[in-house]
C-alpha cells in the first residue's frame, strides 16, 4: 500500500497504530465469513458432518479470505477513519477541503 493518497496527498497512516482498526475490520469480516461456511455446511450436510469435512472447507476461507481482503480492509477503515476525524489543515491539498458554507 501506498503511503500517501496520490490524489488529495492523505497519508493514509495519520496516527500510531492507525493500522489496528483495519486488522480488526478484517478479523471481524473474516470471522463471519468463516462462521457462515460453517453454518451453511451444517444447514446442508445436517450436524453429523465430520469435522474433517468442515475444516476442509472453513479453513482455505480463514486462510485465503484475510490475505485477499486486506486492501480493503485498509480502505474502509480509513473511510471509517476520516468520518471519525476529519482531516487538520495541512493533511491533505488545498483543492480538496471543503469549502465554507456561506
Amino acid at each position: 500500500m501506498v503511503d500517501d493518497c496520490p490524489r488529495c496527498g492523505l497519508h493514509f497512516e495519520r496516527m500510531e497504530g492507525h493500522s489496528l482498526g483495519a486488522v480488526a475490520v478484517n478479523t471481524v469480516a473474516s470471522s463471519a465469513l468463516v462462521l457462515v461456511v460453517v453454518i451453511f455446511t451444517l444447514l446442508i450436510n445436517g450436524t453429523n458432518t465430520a469435522t474433517s469435512t468442515l475444516l476442509m472447507l472453513a479453513a482455505p476461507v480463514g486462510v485465503l479470505f484475510p490475505i485477499l481482503f486486506d486492501s480493503v480492509s485498509r480502505t474502509l477503515w480509513n473511510a471509517i477513519e476520516l468520518l471519525m476525524r476529519p482531516p487538520h489543515v495541512g493533511e491533505i491539498r488545498e483543492e480538496f477541503r471543503r469549502s465554507k458554507v456561506r
